[in-house]
């Protein structure tokens, strides 16, 4: 697979948190870049302030990245790593208010994600713990769904986050790891090759919620697609693009 074949490896973060009562389930569910949560003293800080934005409605998308107040993301807001700061990572939070766990567990409640790498989208295989092709119905996966399993009771309802990032190694550009282990030598120039294959091969990343209490008819969902902005190069021609029927528009005016 030519995620593979690039070292791409996907690190996957479930800090899940809590829901409440069975019945009617009125999620929501936002998204952030986050810092890395297997190490960085910033994590922290940054889901404490987040549950509480959350839990009060003020929480605002993309906020600690460079385009908050958007959907949209830059490649090295997704790339984590083992050494320097560690990296960031995408992360979906939903919030459950007037539930508990138990609630969503008789709901069934579920979580996924879907990224695309060159035309195809993935999902993660919990099974076998790799990217496995997403099959879609009606453009969802109907695979890679999984329960929370930490999630918390948060200020009268429930509150958790998973995430997504690529993990950039020793190997992305020259020089090459010197000492076998592909991990601990990851400097900037790894993080930029990383991020510039990410440009080009990837451009979007979708986080799921869905649900299904007894009495519904079908799954229930909540859907949060962020997009990968794209090179400059890419975005003058979209812009040449739009421009040109406006100029069109103008002169008619005239």
């Amino acid at each position: 697979m030519r995620v593979r074949s690039l070292w791409l490896t996907v690190l996957v973060l479930f800090t899940l948190v809590g829901f409440a009562s069975a019945g009617t389930i009125t999620p929501t569910l936002y998204a952030d870049t986050a810092p890395n949560a297997y190490g960085s003293p910033n994590w922290g800080p940054w889901w404490t302030q987040a549950k509480a934005d959350v839990a009060a409605g003020t929480f605002v998308n993309m906020r600690s990245g460079k385009h908050p107040g958007t959907t949209y993301f830059e490649p090295e807001e997704e790339i984590v790593y083992s050494t320097m700061d560690l990296g960031k990572r995408l992360h979906w939070i939903y919030w459950v208010p007037g539930k508990t766990i138990n609630d969503l567990q008789t709901c069934n409640f579920q979580v996924n994600w879907m990224v695309d790498w060159e035309g195809v989208d993935y999902v993660y295989d919990w099974v076998n713990y790799d990217l496995v092709p997403a099959n879609l119905v009606g453009g969802i996966p109907t695979n890679g769904w999984i329960q929370p399993s930490s999630w918390i009771e948060y200020n009268g309802g429930v509150i958790g986050t998973f995430g997504f990032a690529w993990w950039a190694t020793d190997n992305e550009a020259l020089p090459y790891d010197t000492n076998g282990e592909w991990w601990d030598e990851t400097n900037q120039d790894d993080v930029n090759a990383l991020a510039a294959e990410i440009r080009r091969a990837q451009t979007h990343a979708i986080g799921y919620i869905r649900w299904k209490c007894d009495g519904d008819p079908d799954w229930n969902y909540r859907i949060l697609p962020l997009n990968v902005v794209p090179e400059p190069g890419t975005m003058l021609l979209w812009l040449s693009g739009f421009a040109a029927p406006v100029v069109a528009l103008l002169r008619r005016r005239k």
